[in-house]
């Protein structure tokens, strides 16, 4: 009898070895997401995606002089091509001594320049999720002649800022 207990017992030691390592992928690879509120469990992730939303306004009638939102990776570029449009113009007003380039172009107003960074994710547990990992605000007086190639420069750090901030804590690919 106590034989058959031993045999029983090996049984069901050797069914919980073996059902234990089926069951170690499903415990060790949730990616789990630490929010605010909570954890969120995204499972397998599909897809990630970073984007940066660049909104500058006239701080005083709140009035967007410019909003682009597109791949992080991209955003530097698109604001620079967009500014030079502005100066381009701006340039067809203007007699020719009198002509801008990005590098001597600045905001005659007040500004505020919102930086906002998000992350969406198309995971196992989580068809369509954004979590939103930077929300700047940066304020320039017109007093403070901001040109735009520093602003340029700026969000091109930025960027770089949120891509190594995103794989250092929020990318789930290996």
């Amino acid at each position: 009898m106590k034989s058959t207990w031993i045999i029983v017992l090996g049984i069901v030691v050797g069914a919980i070895v073996i059902g234990g390592q089926s069951f170690y992928p499903l415990l060790t690879s949730q990616n789990i997401l630490n929010e605010p509120s909570g954890e969120v469990r995204l499972g397998d992730v599909y897809d990630e995606q970073l984007t940066t939303t660049v909104t500058i306004t006239d701080a005083d009638n709140k009035m967007p002089i410019l909003m682009i939102m597109t791949d992080t990776d991209q955003i530097t570029t698109d604001v620079k091509q967009k500014l030079s449009q502005m100066v381009k113009e701006a340039n067809e007003t203007l007699p020719a001594r009198e002509k801008m380039r990005l590098e001597t172009a600045y905001f005659d107003t007040n500004v505020n320049i919102e930086l906002t960074t998000e992350v969406a994710y198309h995971s196992q547990y989580q068809n369509k999720m954004k979590v939103t990992i930077d929300d700047t605000v940066l304020s320039h007086p017109a007093d403070d002649q901001y040109h735009f190639a520093e602003a340029t420069d700026m969000i091109n750090t930025y960027a770089q800022k949120m891509d190594t901030l995103f794989h250092q804590q929020y990318s789930f690919y290996p």
